[in-house]
């Protein structure tokens, strides 16, 4: 893992152009909002997002896009600061990278596109989970990540509080 944290800018850089790499794969070989089955629970069903997670103010129109992007934008710039001057550990600074590099991405839709290109579809029976892509998946991990290190580091302080 040191190998990706020294080499910050890499990572970023390879999962935003994964991410907009597969939303341009997607673009060209799918149709909006058809499904194509690929597993059983698992389809590839290109959608358009203008909201934010999972859709929510997705009617802002023209100025909501703009306040959305700026406002991601001051976030993104945040995380940077932390992420390249701030002393991190290996599981801040994964999770760090893993969340600017899905919120570049996602920014880079919003911005130029106007919305953000989602196409996995996970699904079982009549439950149907959200339609996302790379860089949404990247944020969730990292959020994920970022939680169990902090609960690795209070268990850590909590163990030697009691040993001493």
């Amino acid at each position: 893992m040191s190998f990706l944290i020294k080499n910050k800018i890499i990572f970023l850089l390879a999962l935003v152009i994964a991410d907009q790499a597969s939303k341009a794969v997607a673009i060209k070989n799918l149709i909006l909002d058809q499904s194509v089955s690929v597993i059983p629970y698992f389809d590839l069903t290109l959608v358009f997002n203008t909201g934010v997670a999972f859709s929510l103010f997705s009617g802002g129109g023209d100025l909501g896009r703009w306040i959305l992007v700026f406002l991601v934008l001051l976030v993104l710039l945040y995380l940077v600061y932390v992420l390249f001057k701030e002393n991190l550990n290996n599981f801040e600074s994964l999770s760090l990278l893993l969340i600017l590099s899905g919120g570049i991405g996602n920014l880079l839709d919003r911005t130029f596109r106007g919305y953000v290109v989602d196409f996995i579809h996970l699904y079982y029976e009549n439950y149907s989970f959200y339609i996302f892509n790379f860089a949404d998946t990247y944020i969730t991990i990292g959020v994920i990540i970022y939680i169990i290190g902090m609960i690795y580091q209070y268990k850590s302080k909590g163990n030697e509080n009691q040993a001493s």
